[in-house]
């Protein structure tokens, strides 16, 4: 028997789904049974691992399995010497590091398919997990049996126990850039096969204590206010959900040290505007970073105030729904900052390993949003653009003005005039 349940609602911040899979005893791929299986996974911020139990109360060799993901040719084989007790756990790491208990490939939060043989090359067991955010595993319920679902929490070599935890997924908040004096209304689905016993909202202004609000239901959704805040600073929120056998899952996941938040302020906005841009480009205007030649999507920033503006801090998308697409990071003012007058380019390359002008976005050639955000969101700038053409920008005729036309020669880091 498969029993597929599948659950997903969009929200402008995030979006999420919860699949749950119980599979009978004639189900899935194991070839010959061991007793050892993958009974959790865990791919998020680049922790990844995966949990193997021996559910017979005998030691189990390992020396000579191999595990790997969607691509054999990761094949990792486990080191001489490798065993695992009775009824016991063993955590192989999937880190890229290729040592011992640590694999030379990481997984996909995305989803996919973990595999592990024998020392003879036989199949032993198969996991196929979905995709899995921050703080949420994909396991046995109880270990080493035919259920496998999702679950909020993660049990790093403990039992899983017999059921899930709560999945907490689409968390919003509305508006999602509030004011002074505006009430905010976070609203959160909240899954689970065991029965929810309290959803919880926890927040906190400028490092004080934490308030809690219930959360209640409407429209299938658990939501609660935050109360209008008359003072400038941060607003700092998570979710505790409990299900009815007194497990509570949160939201973020390693709350209350990480917080979701949001910043009142009444700065004036800097006079900076998107000026010139170019979502196609095959071979004009190359992006040297990182000694390699790359050519990159690019946006061009201009001052037209008449003092010298920082924009670490601050954001740029392709999405005007979600201001907070690209935090451009606090790193090196003499990057970041634009002189009276002057322009900068960031690269749309999503590459920002590369530094700080390197976004986590590309531009696409069909048209979209570009918006430059203040640093608690508010827009700055925004432009809606069409199709575009290869190795050709978009930009405003004159700098800082009101009219935009394709430029033939393209003029990145200076002026359109």
């Amino acid at each position: 028997m498969f029993v597929s349940i599948i659950k997903s609602v969009a929200s402008p911040l995030i979006v999420a789904s919860l699949i749950i899979v119980a599979c009978g005893d004639d189900d899935g791929p194991r070839v010959i049974s061991e007793n050892v299986f993958i009974n959790e996974v865990y791919a998020a911020s680049g922790d990844d691992w995966v949990e193997l139990y021996n559910a017979s109360a005998e030691s189990k060799e390992l020396s000579g399995y191999a595990i790997y993901d969607d691509d054999p040719a990761h094949r990792y084989e486990l080191p001489a010497g490798t065993t695992i007790g009775g009824n016991s756990f063993l955590l192989i790491f999937c880190d890229g590091t290729a040592t011992g208990l640590h694999t030379g490939f990481q997984l996909a939060a995305t989803g996919e398919t973990i595999t592990l043989e024998n020392a003879q090359g036989k199949i032993i067991d198969q996991v196929e997990f979905p995709v899995l955010a921050d703080g949420q595993a994909y396991g046995r319920f109880p270990d080493g049996s035919a259920k496998l679902g999702l679950s909020g929490t993660a049990t790093q070599g403990t039992p899983n126990g017999d059921n899930q935890s709560s999945v907490v997924t689409n968390v919003s908040r509305v508006p999602v850039v509030p004011g002074l004096s505006d009430p905010v209304t976070v609203r959160a689905e909240v899954l689970s096969n065991s029965g929810i016993s309290t959803v919880k909202l926890f927040y906190r202004i400028n490092g004080a204590g934490f308030q809690q609000v219930a959360m209640t239901v409407s429209a299938g959704f658990y939501q609660a206010t935050i109360p209008a805040v008359n003072t400038t600073g941060t607003v700092s929120y998570y979710i505790a959900a409990t299900n009815s056998f007194g497990t509570t899952t949160l939201h973020p996941f390693n709350a209350p040290n990480g917080t979701h938040e949001y910043l009142l302020n009444t700065d004036p906005l800097p006079s900076l505007r998107i000026n010139e841009f170019m979502a196609s480009n095959a071979s004009c205007c190359p992006d040297n970073d990182g000694g390699v030649q790359e050519f990159d999507d690019w946006i061009e920033i201009h001052n037209t105030g008449p003092t010298e503006v920082d924009i670490a801090g601050m954001y740029l998308s392709d999405d005007n729904a979600n201001p907070f697409r690209n935090r451009i990071p606090d790193s090196d003012p003499s990057l970041t900052t634009i002189a009276p007058g002057g322009f900068l380019i960031l690269w749309a390359d999503e590459d920002g390993d590369q530094g700080p002008l390197h976004l986590n976005f590309r531009l696409s050639g069909d048209g979209e949003d570009i918006g430059l955000f203040y640093i608690d969101g508010r827009t700055i700038d925004s432009y809606t653009y069409g199709a575009q053409q290869t190795d050709k920008s978009f930009g405003l005729t004159v700098d800082g003005g009101t009219t935009w036309q394709t430029f033939a020669v393209p003029t990145p880091g200076s002026s359109n005039d």
